[in-house]
């Protein structure tokens, strides 16, 4: 693993994202351009990447990490670049996005840290990673019993009951916001796979055999995230799609599978167009004004 540091690594800041990337490189460009570009107020940048395909963009700090499978990649790229940013800034949060993860409203960010100042016993903001057991019916056979179904498990839900929801011993990874204390960063670094389980799902356990969920400030915005927010949650102007533009998601499963992706789908570029005023990056005007978008992403799935 190779690190550049900013000149003033030991400054103190309040809040550092830690960005981190497998091979989604122009999602992970844009989102820069996001954070730096069009942000207020900034946050530094601290963005771990394992493509030998990217060269360092906007970063202030930027690691390259080894090459591994998706799935332990994904937990070493975060828990290093969790450790730099400590070890850079000492800030007071710590914000993670994957690369392919976008907040396009930096005030989504700010209430969280608000929120957290003003109760100590909040050490992670983020959403369980879980399943709408009755939407999954109704996607599959659409009848007004399990309309009507979902509309009252919608009310049962807004009480804090998990009602025909499945994989809710989870935390959310795609975007989190933790206290930075030695505790909590302890507990990412206890995090290790359990077979047929999802990283989401290790990070629930370790995060759990030290807090409970009075600690955890949950994003009941985004709940459940499968399958209506899983891409987008306009709530918190989130978009983590995998596909640039309308009508390249290439999704292979049948229409009639509960995950399918439509070809009338947003992709990451009508996203953006949702925010006309946006300073546009010369990564964010390349996928704006693209004819053909086999440059993005090079590699990386699209489902």
């Amino acid at each position: 693993m190779s690190t550049t540091l900013p000149e003033a690594a030991t400054a103190t800041t309040l809040a550092v994202v830690c960005l981190t990337t497998f091979n989604r490189v122009d999602c992970a460009r844009i989102n820069q351009e996001i954070i730096k570009l069009n942000y207020d107020r900034s946050f530094p940048i601290v963005h771990a990447c394992s493509s030998p395909d990217y060269e360092p963009y906007l970063e202030d700090v930027f690691l390259r990490c080894e090459r591994r499978d998706l799935r332990t990649g994904a937990l070493d790229l975060l828990q290093r670049s969790l450790h730099a940013a400590v070890a850079s800034y000492s800030p007071k949060y710590i914000i993670h996005l994957e690369g392919d993860t976008w907040i396009l409203d930096e005030q989504v960010i700010h209430r969280i840290v608000r929120k957290m100042d003003r109760d100590e016993r909040l050490m992670i903001c983020t959403s369980v990673w879980d399943e709408d057991w009755l939407a999954f019916r109704y996607l599959k056979e659409p009848t007004p019993w399990l309309r009507l179904h979902m509309l009252g498990a919608r009310v049962i839900r807004a009480f804090g009951v998990d009602y025909y929801r499945k994989c809710t011993d989870s935390l959310a990874t795609q975007f989190f916001v933790i206290r930075a204390v030695p505790e909590v960063i302890e507990c990412f670094d206890r995090v290790h796979y359990v077979k047929g389980k999802d990283l989401e799902q290790a990070v629930f356990r370790a995060f759990m055999a030290r807090y409970s969920w009075r600690n955890v400030l949950r994003l009941r915005e985004r709940e459940p995230i499968h399958p209506f927010n899983r891409y987008t949650c306009e709530a918190l102007a989130l978009y983590s799609q995998h596909w640039p533009a309308r009508g390249t998601a290439n999704d292979a499963r049948e229409p009639t599978h509960p995950r399918y992706i439509p070809p009338t789908a947003d992709g990451k570029r009508e996203s953006l167009l949702k925010f006309p005023s946006i300073h546009r990056g010369k990564y964010i005007e390349k996928l704006l004004g693209a004819e053909s978008f086999d440059y993005y992403n090079p590699g990386a799935s699209r489902t």
